[in-house]
């Protein structure tokens, strides 16, 4: 009998230590998020919630902040949204699973979207101090619709029937290894109407992916949310590109990015129907008509020696700010980043 007394009182003691350790933890992190909204707050933001509701005992710890508002009037953009639930595991605490609404808004400087969907969540490990470095994050998202109502001119719509994103950070490095796979895209009308007129393409991009990783000037961490500045400095892409219809393209390579901000490194494309590529980016603003039309007498060459004129297989040198294919500069390559200095 002596015996089972002390394993019940053990287990009474250890039952009681769980609790005041996940009330501790619960009443930390909901301290910390309230400290987090007073600090924005204080730096001239909109910060604002409806309150923070706790629950999970005893394995995990559920954080859902109802009715948030955030504004940057700095930079003008703002988001809200009904509510906002984080979960974790309390012997993880640093490892979270967010879930967005079904309806959400976003705005920037002369224009608010609504965003709805089926599925929007989101799974994340950050480093435990105080910059909340990100270590991995996940997310998928499923029946996306956004509807823009800009101040002037006509509305417009978009859609995505699936997306899937996951960013990691590299052991090796400073860097990020990042993938994305998007199905069943719907561009917005202006969007639409510029790069396709005639319609050939369809509105419907089928599929749209991205394997590779990429370099910043900062880490992904809490201050990129509230300065909002980041910079590429080196990219690889193992493989991404789009299938659109008849059009498909395909790129690999390295760049890395200059003092100046341009570019530098190779990518390999191949594309298919690589004509109307060109004259997309024309439409779109992404090249001026020169770049236009000297890509297109390059690559016109480049095409007939692969025997397929509709096909090109063709690689694109980046070096002192210019484009080259083989020994030949084609234009001025773009700027990704402002200049370091």
């Amino acid at each position: 009998m002596r015996t089972v007394r002390i394993l019940i009182s053990a287990a009474i003691l250890g039952a009681l230590a769980w609790t005041g350790w996940w009330y501790a933890l619960a009443r930390g992190q909901e301290a910390a998020l309230a400290a987090w909204f007073a600090e924005r707050a204080r730096a001239g933001w909109q910060a604002e919630h409806d309150g923070i509701a706790l629950a999970g005992f005893p394995l995990s710890l559920e954080r859902e902040i109802a009715g948030i508002r955030l504004a940057d009037p700095r930079t003008g953009w703002a988001w809200s949204a009904p509510w906002l639930r984080v979960e974790s595991a309390t012997f993880a605490p640093n490892r979270f699973a967010v879930t967005w609404p079904g309806d959400q808004s976003f705005s920037v400087p002369g224009e608010r979207t609504e965003i709805t969907s089926t599925t929007m969540a989101a799974t994340l490990a950050l480093r435990p101090d105080s910059a909340f470095g990100l270590i991995h994050a996940s997310a998928e998202v499923a029946g996306l619709d956004v509807r823009a109502r800009p101040r002037s001119g006509p509305g417009w719509t978009a859609r995505a029937g699936s997306l899937v994103a996951d960013i990691a950070e590299r052991v090796n490095d400073d860097g990020y290894a990042i993938s994305l796979r998007a199905e069943r895209v719907l561009l917005p009308e202006p969007l639409m109407a510029r790069l396709d007129p005639t319609g050939l393409a369809g509105r419907e991009v089928e599929r749209i992916t991205f394997d590779g990783s990429a370099v910043f000037d900062a880490p992904l961490d809490r201050h990129l949310i509230e300065d909002g500045r980041l910079a590429l400095r080196a990219m690889t892409i193992r493989r991404a590109g789009f299938q659109w219809g008849r059009i498909r393209l395909e790129a690999r390579g390295e760049i890395r990015i200059d003092e100046r901000g341009y570019p530098k490194g190779k990518i390999k494309l191949t594309a298919r129907h690589w004509r109307e590529i060109i004259a997309m980016a024309r439409r779109s603003g992404a090249i001026g008509a020169d770049m236009a039309g000297a890509l297109e007498t390059a690559l016109e060459l480049v095409a007939l020696l692969g025997g397929d004129r509709d096909e090109l297989d063709v690689t694109f040198r980046f070096r002192d700010g210019e484009v080259w294919i083989g020994p030949v500069s084609i234009g001025r390559a773009w700027r990704l980043a402002p200049p370091r200095g």
